[in-house]
């Protein structure tokens, strides 16, 4: 594995912590971090080494549909029990979460599906709908709201909420 290669995947196992190993990877890419087993779920598993014995710390954030932590959606329900599908391709009368959701995450739950779009000419990031998995508490309706406001604030938008 070439020193960039492998600079690269010790980034990600820091940033992902626990990763599934998948083949289409580089060679040697799939060497990084320590073995490990997820309990319930099938296949190889990676985990950053600096990341063992410390307290988890969950966040909640936006995600892109892109994310390596979406991008696999059979073992996306498999861990979290969470059905997600990038909708953008189907005909709008046949979308359930919209165009290009993002997917909430919560701690360590993933919790729902953002349906919001940035209308530059309008100077506006408009949230058509927040599609909520689970029942939301009080702190997770705010926790989200403060990062659907911390997103359009980055993009340099106006939030309007449909």
């Amino acid at each position: 594995m070439t020193e960039t290669v492998h600079r690269l995947s010790r980034r990600d196992a820091r940033r992902i912590a626990v990763r599934p190993v998948n083949p289409g990877e580089p060679m040697g890419v799939g060497e990084v971090g320590e073995r490990a087993t997820v309990e319930g779920v099938a296949g190889e598993w990676r985990v950053d080494s600096q990341q063992l014995g410390l307290a988890f710390r969950g966040r909640t954030a936006l995600l892109s549909p892109l994310d390596r932590l979406v991008a696999d959606r059979v073992r996306l329900e498999e861990l979290f029990e969470y059905e997600y599908l990038l909708e953008m391709y189907k005909p709008a009368a046949k979308r359930r979460w919209g165009y290009y959701a993002l997917p909430v995450l919560h701690g360590d739950r993933l919790v729902g599906k953002l349906d919001a779009e940035a209308d530059r000419r309008a100077g506006v990031l408009r949230v058509n709908a927040l599609h909520w998995d689970v029942e939301p508490t009080a702190a997770m309706r705010a926790a989200v709201d403060r990062e659907i406001a911390a997103l359009a604030s980055w993009l340099g938008l106006d939030l309007v909420r449909a």
